[in-house]
């Protein structure tokens, strides 16, 4: 017979496989071709990857309106509206949070929410003071391959190889912002899609990781084509285009060394000013260009600095291959560096075209990283519902870096991989887990830890208009203006992203409360006009139509504003402050007012 301790264990062991066997069913099956993974038995292993057995004691659900609120933000940027908690409150249906999800994916607001964390993620790393021009192509086109559903592999590939007209094509965004110059492209595309800085190799073997500076280089040689320039097509100087330079530009001088003979009268080995006049180099010597050819600052050219002579490089500007600089001697040309990929064996040929190379640079990303390009949008998805991550920072991670719950990270990874890179797939997933789903719990480690998350500024803004029953915040636009610039901009979302926006690859817990944030929320002016709006155009009035008790508007704003009702004790200091206050109206104008300016206002749950 057995002893009680192995059949202890053979039951443990037979009710894992059972949890998890829809999961192993799905790793080591192939899905027939055009078959999506289940969301929800991926979730359920996902699940039982982070808890085991005892899920539901380890993990309790969240409430109604808590949740509703976290995931309306989560999934389209602004909370419910009373009458959307009402309804799901009303609804009977057992499967009420999964078909919530479903819809708010369907809505035109999922593309934009979502657009507006890439916007954030992409512009506020850009190092071209220009980049705001294509601002609101990058939102308008983003949104639209969102809401469609492309694979983010083909969104990634898009964005890698675009060519075209910059500022009508969002997806110039990325090479736009960094001005075209090959170094700053290379880091950003491994930094999004590969959630890998490998950047820090550029000057020197990496410090933290194995990455060598040839590696960056090898890397980097995929995008010294890659031109911005003015649009050839448009009078606008404020039009640019993303184009590519396949040729060299050339030496600045193409002078024979018989010719050199000639010229050095003194035959020192060097041409100096005198002895260039009236010759094809007496133009080099009147300008600036002599700083570029003189290596040595001696006043002379040589005939070794003019046949190695390169001319000034303009950001962005493109080059035929790409040179590694000597350390120890900055102002030469360096070794010319043949593309490679740092994460396989990968190499190419030099000579090639710059659409090859780009297009062969997001074949690798893709298809061809190990992973790493599903397991870096996973991590970063993971995060900004979750409030934790595999990785953190989620764009520092790589293959010598530590990752918290790996088997976890694999699982989702993989059925994100099957789904076609469906974004909306891995979204749904991960809502539809209880983790997800799961109650706050601020002093628990690891996964189990849940509490409030800070809005970005859209979502921050959209809470704000709606709770306040407008459609925008009049605040004056202070953007780079263009001719073609188009009048849907929102003028007032621009400005108080300058105030409230952050890096969403920031780790939340180095985001710290702003003084110009503080005092924004305040004494903003708008801020008062709008509450202290008059009659019933103002959101008290608006209110004061459907309800009449004193004690039903209160609750309606704390509908409005966090989302619930208010509890016992906050219903009376409300009530209170009302009676006690100059007015009914001027107190309630008060309570919306000290609402918006609450921690729990400016957070998700």
């Amino acid at each position: 017979m057995l002893s009680e301790m192995t059949k202890t264990f053979r039951y443990r062991l037979i009710n894992t496989c059972v949890w998890l066997f829809p999961a192993l069913i799905w790793t080591f099956q192939p899905l027939p071709a055009g078959e999506q993974p289940s969301p929800r038995q991926i979730a359920a292993a996902v699940d039982k990857t982070l808890w085991s057995e005892d899920i539901e004691d380890q993990v309790p659900l969240c409430d109604d309106s808590t949740w509703l609120r976290r995931v309306m933000l989560d999934l389209v940027g602004r909370p419910a509206t009373p009458g959307e908690i009402t309804a799901f409150g009303l609804d009977p249906s057992e499967t009420r949070r999964e078909d919530l999800v479903k819809t708010l994916l369907q809505s035109p607001d999922y593309g934009k929410n979502w657009a507006g964390y890439w916007r954030d993620a992409i512009f506020l790393r850009a190092t071209n003071q220009r980049a705001p021009i294509v601002r609101a192509a990058f939102v308008e086109w983003m949104t639209g391959k969102l809401n469609e559903g492309t694979g983010w592999d083909r969104i990634a590939e898009e964005m890698i190889t675009v060519t075209g007209p910059v500022n009508n094509n969002g997806a110039t965004a990325l090479l736009f912002a960094h001005e075209g110059v090959a170094e700053e492209v290379a880091a950003e595309v491994s930094r999004l899609f590969l959630g890998i800085q490998i950047q820090c190799a550029n000057c020197h073997d990496h410090p933290w990781d194995g990455w060598k500076r040839e590696q960056f280089h090898q890397f980097t040689a995929f995008f010294p084509r890659v031109s911005v320039q003015r649009d050839r097509n448009s009078d606008n100087n404020f039009d640019f285009e993303i184009a590519s330079m396949n040729a060299d530009r050339g030496r600045f001088f193409q002078l024979s060394p018989i010719l050199m003979k000639r010229m050095d009268r003194d035959s020192n080995g060097a041409i100096s000013a005198e002895e260039a006049k009236g010759t094809p180099l007496d133009r080099l010597f009147a300008g600036q260009a002599l700083a570029n050819v003189d290596r040595n600052s001696d006043g002379q050219v040589t005939m070794e600095e003019m046949r190695t002579a390169q001319p000034p490089q303009r950001p962005g500007q493109g080059m035929a291959e790409h040179f590694m600089s000597d350390l120890a001697d900055p102002g030469a040309q360096g070794k010319q560096i043949d593309p490679a990929f740092f994460l396989s064996s990968v190499s190419l040929t030099s000579g090639m075209d710059d659409l090859e190379r780009r297009r062969k640079a997001a074949e690798l990303i893709t298809q061809g990283s190990q992973g790493w390009f599903a397991k870096a949008i996973v991590n970063r998805v993971w995060f900004e519902l979750m409030g934790t991550a595999f990785y953190l920072p989620v764009d520092d991670i790589g293959p010598e870096r530590e990752c918290q719950h790996e088997e976890t990270l694999r699982v989702l990874s993989q059925g994100f991989q099957q789904s076609g890179y469906d974004l909306k797939w891995l979204m749904t997933t991960i809502t539809l887990s209880r983790t997800y789903q799961r109650a706050a719990n601020p002093t628990a480690e690891g996964f189990a830890r849940c509490e409030p998350m800070r809005l970005r500024s859209d979502q921050f803004y959209h809470a704000l208009c709606q709770s306040l029953g407008v459609d925008r915040l009049p605040m004056p636009n202070t953007m780079i203006r263009r001719p073609n610039a188009t009048a849907k901009n929102d003028a007032g979302l621009d400005e108080f992203g300058k105030i409230f926006g952050f890096d969403p690859s920031t780790p939340r817990d180095e985001l710290q409360g702003s003084v110009p944030e503080a005092l924004f929320m305040m004494n903003s002016q708008i801020l008062d006009r709008i509450i202290r709006t008059p009659g019933d155009n103002g959101v008290i009035g608006q209110i004061a139509t459907t309800v009449l008790a004193d004690e039903d508007i209160i609750r309606e704003l704390y509908l409005r504003t966090l989302g619930r009702e208010p509890s016992t004790g906050e219903l009376t200091v409300a009530m209170q402050y009302v009676q006690d206050s100059a007015g009914v109206r001027p107190g309630l104008e008060d309570l919306l007012w000290a609402l918006i300016n609450s921690p729990e206002f400016a957070t998700r749950p």
